[in-house]
């Protein structure tokens, strides 16, 4: 059918959308959800077509200037879905559909043939022709000899690499028969076989016969598969209940009456060790994995397998939740209080109320599973509106590892390191490694020190663009911001009063790795924090060696707490609980419930009893108490009571409206007419502020913010229609950002 008008959202910053004119050699070809190049003030974006209206009320348009990836269309459902997030998260259209695709295609750039090789044979064949072949061509030899050991899929140019062989040794092989080669697809852009098997030890394989809660737990989810509609299923599992097993047996259901799966795990998740269960658990099943570690071109090439349906699962990151999966019937959402499923850049989206609201669109059931869900979504289930089950069992012999608190002394912060080790900790940990088992330090804290200080006047070295305090790092011998970037030398005296001595204080996890190493000289130990692990090789390689147990010790942050299935762990020590408690943010407490719950569990997972020592200034804090109980319950009944006093979530809804630039006084005027229109509204929403953010100054912007308080949806989305209106946001020197069901108050 001939198109003449084009309604298109255009990839700006702009809630509206724009006409163009349809020229003659696109009007056959150009369909809804085509992504198209088109002229816009005085540059060229794109944008995506989503209406055909019959007429425009624009007297000339300019024309659509070609279609982009004309096989890369939105369908009706994520063009409906995508409108949702626009919609309540109050950004362009246009954006969201840019940021739901992969990013070589939003680039434009060409997607390249990537060439994966394979074992063809026996391992046994491989090696006995890697025998005959040995003088008469080593490079073949080679090859197969490596293949024998690892059979792939792997890269061309690594396994030649690896194996130390040429180009044409390959064809050889290929064109005998031994190797086979293709397109690159399935896992092989996460983990090769060699990497998967590394972590074989991990692993804690598909299970044959379930427990009572994980039966009853699959039941619900069969229930809902059965009925064919829209239900949310809350798993609440403690750690070890065997939640990822129901989860697979569910994505069994589903593949079994010819649908697909899609399975959200926090980015810190998204390990070797998750990918290698999932390929167990489903043997022989296609699965298309998505996560920022992958190249561009690798990423476009999954994004592809799983329009295509060559993929019958998809596992990913947040992202992952615009995967364009056909015959969808099943979404799983692991970890789901996890804050890694809320974007904070535009659009910002919360990838788990997504999964929740693309069911619903779909009319499909979604699991969510947590061993500590957050109070939202418990909320949701007290009221009806989520089933609720309980998984309160592990489905190991033992039951939740013994949990003890350790209150901190001001020793702590002994100059010299040797106060961060409580004596009864010390203890524990000699005794773990007389018996060979290993441990686990947490502290939710990056460097060696988390501030320096002059002992004279006071100061404390921030950073110039942030106002944040610069976090020693002492392998590199620098000091560091984490919200920017920006490095700079130790002094050795005070920049304001020149006569003051520098003083180290804080602690993070290297000097938290010193100071075990110090102590425990015959230890093995490894660290796994944002510095020391940089890159997805060195996180697998890291997991891998303690898994394979050739570390002792694992300090690390919070990317230690979950995701992770250690047996030989037997002890976790946590240096200090309180790291996060007294944040200025109505989510403290349950972000420091959820840490010590999280990473306690990573005890105790094997053949032997766990134990956990939490060492915190405030053990009678009701956060601390109860998650060293575990008592989930308790700490909810708490927690929500000083929630619905205060009128926070889940008893009303809340949005941030974020001022920022570099002119302080611009930015407070700014606010300051913001916050009047905001308040002229009638209607049940609560303007709190302007005032300054409690971090004021972020890469050289000045930051003031004002939140809004409504006990519905409505009262927010009404508020923020009155300040479109009334004060749209305009280009210039001060930028306004909202953000809609903010998760950090920072």
């Amino acid at each position: 059918m001939a198109r003449s008008i084009a309604q298109v959202a255009v990839n700006v910053p702009l809630r509206r959308l724009f006409h163009y004119e349809v020229p003659e050699p696109l009007a056959e070809r150009i369909e809804l959800g085509h992504r198209v190049l088109v002229p816009f003030g005085g540059r060229v974006t794109t944008g995506v077509c989503v209406a055909f209206p019959e007429a425009s009320d624009r007297p000339a348009l300019k024309p659509i200037r070609r279609i982009l990836h004309p096989d890369c269309r939105f369908d009706a459902h994520l063009l409906q879905l995508t409108r949702w997030i626009a919609d309540y998260y109050r950004a362009g259209w246009g954006e969201v559909l840019e940021a739901a695709l992969p990013p070589a295609i939003r680039a434009g750039k060409e997607e390249r043939l990537q060439v994966t090789v394979s074992a063809a044979r026996t391992s046994g064949e491989l090696l006995d022709e890697s025998m005959r072949l040995l003088k008469r061509s080593p490079h073949q030899s080679r090859l197969l000899a490596f293949l024998a050991r690892n059979p792939g899929p792997h890269r061309r140019h690594e396994l030649l690499r690896s194996a130390a062989a040429t180009g044409g040794a390959l064809r050889r092989l290929v064109a005998r028969g031994w190797a086979s080669d293709g397109r690159a697809r399935d896992l092989s852009s996460v983990a090769s076989a060699e990497a998967l098997g590394d972590l074989a030890a991990l692993s804690g394989g598909a299970g044959h016969e379930l427990h009572e809660d994980q039966e009853a737990a699959l039941e619900a989810a069969r229930a809902a598969l059965r009925e064919g509609a829209f239900r949310v299923v809350l798993l609440h599992g403690v750690t070890g209940s065997g939640k990822t097993e129901v989860y697979l047996r569910a994505l069994r259901e589903a593949l079994a009456a010819g649908r697909r799966g899609l399975v959200l795990v926090p980015e810190i998740s998204l390990t070797p060790q998750t990918v290698l269960r999932f390929r167990e658990g489903l043997p022989g099943e296609p699965i298309a994995v998505l996560h920022s570690m992958l190249t561009a071109v690798e990423r476009t090439r999954e994004w592809r397998h799983i329009q295509e349906g060559r993929a019958r699962v998809v596992i990913g990151v947040r992202s992952s939740i615009f995967a364009p999966v056909p015959d969808l019937g099943l979404i799983v959402v692991d970890e789901e209080h996890d804050g890694s499923y809320k974007q904070e850049s535009s659009p910002r989206y919360n990838a788990r109320d997504v999964a929740v609201m693309r069911s619903k669109m779909l009319g499909i059931p979604v699991l969510l599973g947590s061993a500590t869900p957050s109070l939202e979504s418990f909320h949701n289930a007290s009221a009806g509106k989520y089933r609720l089950v309980e998984m309160p069992r592990r489905v190991t012999s033992h039951d939740l590892p013994l949990v003890s608190l350790v209150t901190l002394e001001p020793s702590f912060y002994r100059p010299d390191g040797s106060g961060l080790i409580t004596d009864e900790l010390d203890r524990l940990i000699r005794e773990r490694l007389a018996r060979r088992e290993q441990v686990l330090i947490f502290l939710n804290r990056r460097g060696f020190s988390t501030y320096l200080h002059c002992t004279r006047c006071g100061l404390v070295l921030k950073c110039p663009e942030c106002d944040i305090s610069l976090t020693y790092h002492k392998t590199e011998n620098l000091l560091r911001c984490h919200y920017c970037g920006h490095a700079r030398g130790v002094p050795r005296e005070c920049p304001e009063c020149d006569a003051g001595a520098i003083r180290r204080s804080g602690v993070g996890t290297e000097r938290i790795a010193a100071e075990v190493a110090r102590r425990y000289e015959e230890a093995r130990v490894a660290r796994l924090d944002r510095d020391a692990v940089t890159s997805h090789r060195a996180l697998r390689e890291t997991i891998a060696r303690f898994a394979r147990g050739e570390r002792d010790i694992l300090v690390g942050t919070q990317m230690v707490a979950k995701g992770h299935d250690f047996p030989r762990v037997t002890l976790v020590g946590i240096v200090n609980a309180d790291t996060g408690l007294h944040f200025p943010d109505f989510r403290a407490a349950e972000r420091t419930f959820q840490i010590i719950t999280q990473v306690a569990g990573r005890a105790g997972r094997g053949a032997r009893e766990g134990r956990v020592l939490v060492q915190t200034f405030f053990p009678d804090h009701f956060a601390v108490r109860c998650a060293a109980r575990g008592e989930y319950a308790e700490f909810a009944r708490k927690e929500l009571g000083h929630r619905k006093t205060l009128g926070y979530p889940p008893y009303g809804r809340l949005a941030k409206v974020l001022f920022q630039g570099e002119d302080g006084e611009q930015v407070a005027r700014e606010a300051a007419a913001a916050g009047e229109v905001l308040r002229e509204a009638k209607g049940p929403c609560k303007v709190l502020g302007p005032a300054p953010s409690p971090i004021a100054k972020i890469q050289g912007r000045l930051r003031h913010q004002i939140l809004l308080k409504s006990p519905t949806a409505a009262g927010i989305h009404g508020a923020l229609d009155r300040l479109e209106e009334r004060l749209p946001a305009r280009k210039g020197k001060v930028d306004r950002i909202v953000d809609v069901d903010p998760y950090t108050m920072l």
